[in-house]
């Protein structure tokens, strides 16, 4: 399918798309650094080796769209929805999860999610698998029946934390307090369950 126009905004160095809405389209190896995209829609896109590093999001939405060796880096996502989002092999550091919209559905497969905040989020059943999650914050996350499956959460914060049927196996670095977490029938493997008694 055709690369979609972009124009410059006045008076900025940043770009936008020239529709708001994309049906089944694909963007594929290209470099969209520090875009603006306000009221855009984007339904069972996909997105294949796309830098979107610095890119503002303003009430847009993805549905069962999917995203695979793209970079995302510092974006920002305000008032933005992603339902049935798949990420996959794609760095997205630095990134204040707090400002999209709920619900929220997404799962990430070998994804770099250092340095981003998912303070308060419910991402219940959400999979997190084979991630680096480095000096990220799950704080009073709702991270229930997560599959969370041999990330390393290298300095990350579980603090009132829902863990609730998580799963855990394979996981490494994380430290978990089971008195201020919910870790009710949570699954840890050895010997990286040990963890969850450090403090």
């Amino acid at each position: 399918m055709s690369q979609p126009t972009f124009f410059p905004l006045k008076n900025s160095e940043e770009f936008q798309f020239d529709k708001n809405y994309y049906e089944e389209e694909t963007f594929e190896k290209t470099s969209l650094q520090q875009l603006r995209l306000n009221d855009v829609e984007f339904f069972m896109c996909e997105f294949k080796g796309v830098v979107l590093t610095k890119t503002v999001f303003n009430s847009c939405r993805f549905e069962k769209c999917s995203f695979k060796n793209c970079d995302l880096s510092l974006t920002k996502i305000n008032n933005s929805s992603f339902l049935d989002v798949t990420f996959e092999s794609c760095k997205l550091i630095g990134i204040d999860w707090t400002k999209i919209c709920q619900p929220l559905k997404v799962d990430f497969l070998n994804c770099k999610l250092n340095d981003s905040i998912f303070f308060n989020m419910d991402f219940r059943s959400t999979g997190i698998i084979s991630c680096e999650v480095h000096n990220v914050d799950f704080e009073q996350a709702n991270l229930s029946k997560a599959n969370l499956n041999s990330s390393d959460f290298m300095n990350s914060t579980f603090a009132n934390t829902n863990l609730s049927l998580a799963d855990f196996t394979d996981a490494i670095n994380y430290r978990i307090n089971p008195n201020n977490n919910n870790i009710k029938q949570a699954k840890f493997s050895l010997p990286s369950e040990l963890m969850i008694w450090k403090k």
